[in-house]
């Protein structure tokens, strides 16, 4: 096959839509030898050194291209990775969803960002695209509120990059060091948006026992995105300023140290398609309290402590169960490890890789 992956997110700004293409295509080119891969930057401009500089390790069957989407007949099957689909495009498609909150909670987007997705998902519906969900939960609302089929929507899980692993006592303190940070610390990390539940988590603690909440910082790592409201407005009301730092965006080669110095990840996100961050953590070693809502309890399983996001006291009587408990605490990190030891980019390569297949095989119907 004659493979085309729309590649933009990620040579562009880091964020989960790009880690998952990066992951999926350089697990590809490990896996794969056979098929010829032509990779595109959909929505903007890049060039071949960027590509070279982000993917060293590409093999000769993968091709950066610097046209911006193929030209009639140069693919057997396209994969939109990020919502974009080339408005000519005549190839077979795979179309991932990585979630429908544009549909579910419409209030936490911008209406510019609603008309792309949306733009972007009814090409692809129209293309009778086939459907890659990033969870069960993505494909269940995709099957419910999209009207289709359930053979059309397949799902495959993502990885983590593999500097998410637990970390050296010495690159933790560098690490710390660098941002300001003491330990111990809870730690969130994402695009701030309405979403991520800052306002629920910064209450939540607010209401830990004084003697817990005197002793740890609320470390918020992430940059500002839309609709966000002003973390340090939320800490000065809540009357925690001085117990909440605020990271913004960090480098990506210092997160695996951040992930590894918290006590725990808290992540009481409202929504989500999949959930990187806890994933990420425990590939760390660091206990998970997260949402037990949306794609989250599959991401976490037993392995972490599912709180309700819409309720301050679940969220604050999860972080005090770890807090509070090393026994318990050293339970959860070890049951992390094994948890996020079960999702590879080798097997996502592998079922992606089949998608291809099912999709560019069913182009005559």
């Amino acid at each position: 096959m004659r493979i085309g992956i729309d590649i933009a997110k990620a040579l562009g700004r880091p964020d989960g839509i790009g880690s998952y293409t990066a992951g999926l295509v350089r697990a590809l080119m490990a896996a794969d030898r056979e098929n010829a891969y032509r990779l595109y930057p959909l929505v903007e401009a890049a060039s071949p050194e960027e590509f070279a500089r982000r993917f060293p390790e590409a093999p000769p069957n993968f091709a950066f291209r610097c046209e911006r989407r193929p030209a009639p007949g140069e693919v057997d099957v396209f994969h939109a990775t990020a919502y974009g689909v080339p408005a000519d495009l005549a190839a077979p498609l795979v179309f991932t969803v990585h979630d429908l909150s544009f549909l579910t909670h419409p209030h936490c987007h911008t209406l510019d960002n609603r008309i792309h997705c949306l733009t972007g998902l009814a090409r692809g519906l129209a293309r009778g695209a086939k459907l890659l969900a990033v969870s069960q939960s993505t494909r269940r609302e995709a099957i419910r509120l999209l009207a289709v089929g359930e053979s059309d929507v397949a799902v495959v899980y993502q990885a983590v990059d593999e500097r998410f692993r637990p970390q050296k006592d010495a690159a933790v303190e560098q690490a710390l060091a660098r941002h300001g940070l003491g330990r111990p610390y809870v730690f969130t990390v994402g695009v701030l948006e309405p979403r991520k539940n800052l306002r629920h988590l910064i209450e939540a603690f607010r209401r830990l026992p004084a003697q817990v909440r005197e002793s740890h910082l609320l470390v918020v790592a992430g940059a500002a995105g839309w609709l966000a409201e002003d973390p340090r407005r939320l800490a000065e009301e809540a009357g925690v300023a001085a117990q909440v730092r605020l990271l913004g965006e960090v480098p990506a080669e210092d997160l695996p140290a951040l992930y590894a110095g918290a006590a725990v990840l808290a992540y009481p996100s409202l929504y989500e398609g999949f959930g990187l961050p806890p994933l990420e953590a425990m590939a760390c070693g660091t206990p998970v309290v997260a949402s037990n809502g949306s794609s989250l309890p599959e991401v976490v399983g037993e392995a972490g402590v599912l709180v309700d996001p819409h309720e301050p006291d679940s969220i604050r009587d999860g972080l005090v169960s770890v807090l509070t408990d090393p026994a318990r605490r050293q339970a959860l990190c070890a049951a992390g490890l094994a948890r996020a030891a079960a999702f590879t980019w080798e097997r996502a390569a592998r079922e992606t890789l089949a998608l291809y297949g099912r999709a560019a095989a069913g182009a005559g119907g």
